[in-house]
């Protein structure tokens, strides 16, 4: 779905990039406070004529110095992608968290910076390490900055209720919080993108046709139905659909899933990348004693969320 410029590895570019302003970062989640960074970043490139660039990582960094205590991702590298590209940001370095990368020193890293990406601004977070070991901070990437003519921009921590905004916070919070609180903290809403694939077809019989997005090794929010917006591979607006993310206790117990039933819908498009936007938590997930209790439960879902679009003049 992505028409954003991609580098998979700086240390094989041979088109070097140029005027760039540059947020370097992991960016798990791309949340409310990674956004004041990276919007630092896109604002310089505008006033400058320049192009905005996220340099992040295509691995969390853990899954290579200690692959134990590598956290589950709030983002795929393609949901990362997706929101950068809504944001603006130009062009993004897809760099593999690789031994070779590890082991860079902290002058090659920054050499890098300015001749192979081209940067005349850096943007960073308060607690940013870097090079061999990482043993290198902010004062070090001042300093090596202006040695070779970078400006360096250090951001402070980011608070929202006086809670730090940061990744390690959010997974945490996912999988237990409401979503319109996890949405305020993210920036954005919690995005899932996948393919739609094969599912048993058994929503369909029951008059609620549902679109099986493909699982990935991430964190998802807890369990139960959502209320949701959603964007199919090759539309440029939104639909809006209810989703069911869990077992499925009454047709499918034990089995997680991820199924969008979207709203006045009823087309194939199995092997299409959607993008669901979950909005608000409607209910938990339960288990029914009937085929018919769960078909009009699930009617009654849809009649709620459907009014609740209608309330908020959506359509």
């Amino acid at each position: 779905m992505s028409k954003i410029k991609i580098v998979k590895n700086i240390l094989e570019l041979k088109e070097k990039l140029e005027n760039s302003y540059v947020a370097i970062g992991t960016f798990d989640g791309v949340h409310y406070g990674h956004q004041q960074l990276i919007k630092m970043a896109i604002d310089k490139a505008k006033k400058n004529e320049g192009q905005a660039v996220v340099f992040t990582f295509s691995s969390h960094p853990m899954e290579l110095i200690n692959s134990k205590k590598a956290p589950k991702n709030i983002n795929t590298i393609d949901e990362k992608v997706y929101i950068l590209e809504d944001m603006g940001v130009n062009c993004i370095v897809l760099q593999e968290f690789s031994k070779e990368f590890a082991d860079l020193k902290a002058e090659e890293f920054v050499d890098i910076l300015k001749e192979k990406v081209g940067s005349k601004e850096i943007f960073v977070g308060f607690n940013f390490s870097f090079g061999e070991g990482g043993k290198s901070n902010t004062k070090d990437l001042i300093r090596l900055g202006e040695e070779r003519g970078i400006v360096v921009n250090e951001i402070p921590a980011i608070y929202l209720d006086e809670q730090l905004v940061s990744s390690t916070f959010l997974r945490k919070e996912v999988e237990h919080r409401d979503i319109s609180e996890v949405n305020r903290y993210l920036g954005h809403s919690f995005l899932i993108l996948g393919e739609v694939v094969h599912g048993k077809k058994i929503a369909r019989e029951l008059g609620f046709p549902t679109a099986n997005v493909k699982m990935a090794k991430r964190v998802y929010p807890k369990n139960g139905i959502y209320g949701a917006r959603v964007k199919i591979e090759g539309e440029d607006f939104y639909r809006y659909g209810v989703v069911n993310i869990g077992v499925n206790p009454t047709l499918k117990p034990g089995e997680k899933s991820v199924e969008v039933n979207i709203l006045d819908f009823d087309e194939f498009i199995y092997g299409k990348i959607i993008a669901v936007e979950l909005l608000e938590y409607l209910r938990e997930e339960k288990k029914f004693d009937s085929i018919e209790e769960l078909k009009r439960v699930i009617g009654n879902d849809v009649k709620v969320w459907t009014e609740k679009i209608r309330e908020r003049k959506w359509i």
